[in-house]
């Protein structure tokens, strides 16, 4: 019994290790969280968000729930835009339409937060895009 017990645990691992790595590693400039974050669904991004900004901010039940709304919608409406601009040639005016699609659900957002929340949250924002700069001038030089 105890030799088909070890048996079975042996063969747990294995296979459990068997499928560790599926998803091939990122061949293009993107480091692999962008990958990743390329590769999820609208609905997956939303319930990250969502659980990070209710994990970060605090939020109650009802608020958490809103925001999940909210950021489904955002996210559907910006997988359209980064499909109507995938090509290179067509870009251009991407930047300033997905600016105005964060802008119109970061009101719906203020509505949701309270003051307190909302200052965090652009707080959270802005230092994200600080990031983002820093990382994009270390590229460049």
């Amino acid at each position: 019994m105890k030799k088909m017990l070890v048996l079975l645990a042996a063969l747990a691992l294995s296979a459990g290790t068997t499928f560790a790595q599926t998803t091939p590693a990122p061949t293009t400039r993107m480091g692999a969280g962008r990958m990743q974050d390329a590769a999820r669904t609208p609905e997956q991004r939303a319930d990250m968000q969502t659980k990070h900004l209710t994990k970060q901010l605090g939020l109650s039940a009802d608020q958490s729930a809103k925001v999940q709304t909210i950021a489904l919608a955002e996210n559907q409406e910006l997988q359209a835009l980064r499909g109507k601009y995938a090509s290179a040639d067509t870009r251009k005016g991407a930047g300033q339409e997905m600016k105005a699609v964060q802008e119109k659900y970061d009101a719906q957002l203020k509505g949701v937060f309270t003051a307190e929340q909302y200052a965090k949250y652009t707080q959270m924002r802005e230092d994200r895009m600080d990031k983002r700069k820093e990382g994009r001038m270390k590229q460049k030089s």
